[in-house]
This record gives C-alpha cells, structure tokens and sequence, in this order.
C-alpha cells in the first residue's frame, strides 16, 4: 500500500504540472471594455440644492440617458419616474440637499469640538425631546393645579437631599414627557410617578444620589420600595430611554455664560463665569412659571431666553440666544405677570448648606417659589387682562418693549445693578429694563 501510494502522488504532480502549462493568461480586455461602458451609460451626478419649506423636487430621480455616451444628458427635472423600457440605458441623478436656515450659532470657537456642531446638537436634541401641551385631555381624573402640587412638593424634596436644579428639571422632563404618552393616569399615581422621576433623575445627575428607601420614605409610605423600581421600569420603556434633554436651566447656564464671553474667552467656556446672583433671581422666574402646565407650549430656550429678557434686557436675551422677537414675544407676554409678582415679593438671597461647596450653593435647586406666589401670578394675570394692559392674542411692540419711566420703575436700578454685578464685582453691560 505505502509503494502504491509513493506512485499515484508523483503522477498526480504530473498531471497538475502539465494543467499549468496549457493553460493562458485570460484576456480582460473585454472585461474592462464593458466596465467602462457601464461607467457611461450609468454616470451620478451631484446636484446640491437648499432647502425650502415645501421641496419640489425629491433627493433622487431616474431618467434615460443617451445612446452615445459622448453626448451630454438634458438637465430637466423630472417629477415622475419614467417607464421602465427593455433594453434603455438609465442615469441616476442624486441631489444632496445642504441646508440654508441652520440658526447662527452665538457660542464662541471651543477647545474640544466644533462650536456651530454643538450648537446643532443642542437645537435637535430640544425638537427630539417634545412634550404635549394637552396632555391632560389624555387624563380625563388630572388637573393642571394637581401637576403644579406634584412639582411644589419635589422641590421641597430637593432642597432636603440637596439635590441639584438639573436634577429637578430632569424629573419635570420625564414627568411631562410620560403624562404625554401614556392615558387614563389616574391621580393617586402622581406621587409615584413624580418620586420615580426624581429617582431616575438623581442617579443620572448626582454623584452621592440619596438611597432607594430615602425616597420611599419622603412619600409617607405612600410608595414602597418595590412599587419605585416597579414604575422606574415603566417609566423607561414610555420614555424609550431617551433620558438626556436639554433642560430650562442648561439653557440658562449657557446663555448666562454667554453673556460675558468676551471677558472669559481666554479662561474658557468650560465652566461658570457668572454671577451666582443673577442665576438664582432668574431661575426663581423661570420656577415659578414652569408650575403653570402652559410652559409647555413653549421651548425649554424659549423659556430661558424670555426669563433673561424680565431679567435683563431684549439685548442680552436676544443676542445669546440667536431667536427672534417675533419667536420670544408670546412667552414674553405669558410671562409678565409672574415676573411682576417676583418684583413685588422681592429678591431672595442666596443659600449655602453645610458638605456643599460654597461655589456650587446656587445649583442646589431651593424652595424659592409655592403655590401662593402661583395664585398671586394668575390674580395678576387676570387683572392686567381686565384693565387691557395683558393682551395673549396680539400685543404692540412699542407696548411690550418700551420700559417705564425712570420714576415708575418697581426695582431701583441701584438694586438692579447689583444683582447684575460680575462675580468678581464689577458691573455687567447689562443694562435692565422692567418688564412692561
């Protein structure tokens, strides 16, 4: 067996040998011919257009091209694709649309990335994140004044555990968020849907998050343990685990380092260099009307810049935010009664706790605003509809953005100034306007 084997290996060598030598290098001359035929016959060519309101065109098309390759295609526009035929030759014809209307971007030139890609980032993730405004006609058991209890007493909850205003906002994000897509929610499930907000919230924005038992206890046993991590669940899956919005305060922190850009160009725009002060007088403003469920038919930017415009001036509000005065002017007059009621209370000062950084202090969200400044707002509301000064269906713009006479101010521009003073004590160039 082994001799038979030692013959049958060399005449197979043979064979293989005497295969190779018969065999001819393949013309490919063919090949290449139809290639390049199919190059011609099928050519792409980029058209780039801008985008309009309601595009006519779509963003690829098919037509028939010339017999001979040579001669140059027509360039008309086809609104319909044309019938198929046997045996024609068809050129693609693909239109990469670049958009035209991407609102400018105010943030300066940044380190780590490109500045007008964030800017983007941050204006998509808002339009992702949408809530309804008429979400309670989904919940036929709800009111808005049991959403605006719900809030008052998570803010109480915050200031307890020193939990952080985006921690809070978070959880008014995923509050809203959910009320928006789920029906029939009956009311004695707020309370657990807004401490599972909270939960969630904490362990997303915290480093030392309180525990699982410390938030069931804060609901007087109304909500156990197992029912929190049974709702957390829900709460995910309705939300599709989109838990990153741009909140009203982010919004606030970046605008307000806008402000002095110029001044901190050269430290960085990484971290806060603005007046403590200032943040907490208009993120009391800002806490006040997101109680009302009608915040919810503005933007989260919308809110923040309008806040900065009470606070402030147009200037400012209009310069870091990049939004027109025709996009702000409804929130604006939405909210003049609320900033009126905030002025006749008075500012509130700022609070420092112990094991918090005296630096971080202003981001602990505080129980600055209840439901009786709420009712003061909607009183005002009501009056200054009565006497035709509030107007919500149309509104002048020498009424809205004409500020008082000097004598007629509520706020001494002493008291202004100093709110609006820079951290490291001098005055800002922002000149603020009372609020009509």
């Amino acid at each position: 067996m082994l001799c038979r084997r030692s013959k049958v290996k060399p005449a197979m060598n043979n064979v293989l040998k005497a295969d190779n030598k018969k065999r001819k290098p393949q013309d490919t001359s063919n090949v290449t011919t139809a290639a390049n035929k199919k190059k011609r016959r099928y050519p792409i060519k980029n058209q780039y257009l801008s985008i309009i309101d309601k595009p006519m065109v779509a963003t690829c098309s098919i037509v028939t091209a010339p017999e001979d390759p040579g001669s140059t295609a027509s360039t008309s526009r086809h609104s319909t694709q044309p019938e198929l035929v046997g045996g024609s030759h068809f050129r693609f014809k693909n239109y990469l649309v670049t958009p035209n209307n991407a609102k400018h971007s105010p943030l300066p030139k940044l380190s780590w990335a490109d500045s007008h890609e964030v800017w983007q980032v941050m204006l998509e993730k808002e339009n992702s994140y949408t809530k309804d405004p008429c979400m309670l006609d989904r919940h036929p058991s709800l009111q808005s004044k049991m959403r605006a209890i719900l809030l008052d007493w998570l803010i109480e909850v915050c200031e307890v555990y020193k939990l952080h205003r985006e921690t809070y906002y978070l959880s008014l994000d995923f509050i809203d968020r959910y009320l928006s897509k789920e029906k029939c929610v009956i009311k004695h499930q707020l309370q657990l849907i807004g401490i599972t907000s909270l939960f969630i919230a904490a362990k997303l924005e915290e480093i030392y998050p309180p525990k699982l038992s410390d938030f069931a206890y804060v609901t007087d046993g109304a909500c156990s343990d197992a029912e929190i991590l049974n709702q957390e669940l829900v709460m995910l899956k309705v939300l599709s685990w989109d838990l990153s919005p741009m909140t009203v305060t982010a919004w606030l922190n970046v605008y307000l380092q806008l402000v002095n850009v110029d001044k901190i160009a050269e430290d960085g725009f990484d971290f806060p260099q603005y007046s403590s002060n200032v943040y907490i007088q208009i993120a009391r403003l800002i806490d006040l009307c997101m109680l009302d469920i009608y915040c919810l038919r503005f933007t989260s930017s919308v809110i923040a810049s309008s806040a900065l415009y009470h606070m402030a001036s147009k200037s400012v509000a209009l310069a870091v935010s990049g939004l027109p005065m025709a996009r702000l002017r409804p929130c604006i007059q939405w909210m003049n009664p609320y900033a009126i009621t905030l002025r006749e209370a008075g500012p509130v000062e700022l609070k420092f706790f112990p094991m918090v950084h005296i630096d971080d202090s202003h981001n602990v969200q505080t129980h600055a605003v209840d439901l009786d400044l709420l009712e003061k707002a909607h009183l005002k509301e009501a009056e200054l509809k009565s006497t035709m000064q509030y107007d919500t269906e149309s509104c002048s713009e020498a009424i809205l953005l004409t500020p008082p006479q000097s004598d007629k101010k509520e706020v001494s521009t002493d008291a202004l100034m100093s709110l609006l003073s820079t951290p490291d004590g001098s005055s800002e160039e922002l000149t603020s306007t009372s609020s009509p």
